[in-house]
């Protein structure tokens, strides 16, 4: 029941004063409704709080995340640091490898250079014996 309709059925007894005082206190409700809606200095300060052990929530959980982000970027760091290792003495083997094929190959071609030489000095002794 509206303040109004108690302040009518309280004052019936004079029914013009009755109308006059309802009429007025509806008015003065329907002025008053909006306000309920307006935020208090309380009403405020409770959301403010609420909002601050929220950002806290946040930023405690943004810390945790960090921290794990900065524990993957240095297992990865780690992870790199041993490929890094391990392709340097996957190079150094292949580098080995690779000098001692060239070495191989140098002492082939020597040894066929030199077969060569033998062959071409008989060769040309032959000739030398024939024309004379």
């Amino acid at each position: 029941m509206s303040l109004a309709v108690k302040v009518y059925e309280a004052f019936k007894d004079d029914e013009k004063k009755a109308k006059v005082l309802s009429e007025v206190i509806d008015e003065l409700e329907s002025r008053i409704a909006p306000l309920r809606d307006v935020a208090t200095k309380g009403d405020l300060e409770v959301t403010k709080l609420a909002l601050q052990k929220e950002i806290e929530q946040v930023r405690l959980s943004l810390q945790k995340e960090i921290e794990q982000v900065r524990k993957e970027i240095e297992q990865v760091r780690g992870e790199v640091t041993q490929v890094k290792l391990s392709l340097q003495k996957e190079i150094e083997q292949v580098r080995l490898s690779l000098q001692k094929e060239i070495e191989q190959v140098k002492a082939s071609i020597i040894k066929w250079v030199a077969g060569l030489l033998v062959v071409q000095t008989g060769v040309i002794v032959s000739v030398i014996a024939l024309l004379r």
